[in-house]
């Protein structure tokens, strides 16, 4: 039967790998969030409904703030667009790097 001293040290031990794995999985988890949204090309809102940060939207010299226009489109899912603007989704990254043109996913009309 083990003491209450290897025991105790036994349980610090445990902490440790709990700790270390819990933080490799969170790690996991982030980054295959960030890809969905990056893929997806999701706003936070979209993603988080009704989330509030803490600081309100500061306002710009006289800009108004609007959603962007849909300007590309997936061909494989049409109802993911691209308005252009920011981050490159996943989707128009790998179109690119196949040989793809930006104009092949543009959105009629634009």
């Amino acid at each position: 039967m083990a003491t209450l001293k290897e025991l105790l040290a036994q349980q610090a031990e445990l902490a440790k790998q709990i700790e270390e794995v819990r933080r490799n999985e969170v790690s996991r988890a982030i980054q295959q969030v960030q890809e969905i949204v990056q893929e997806y090309g999701l706003s936070l809102e979209e993603v988080f409904p009704g989330f509030k940060t803490s600081k309100p939207a500061r306002a710009t010299s006289g800009a108004r703030t609007t959603k962007s226009e849909i300007r590309f489109r997936n061909p494989q899912n049409p109802s993911i667009g691209w308005s252009g603007k920011g981050r490159k989704p996943l989707w128009i990254v790998e179109g690119l790097a196949a040989g793809k043109s930006l104009q092949d996913f543009a959105v009629s009309g634009n």
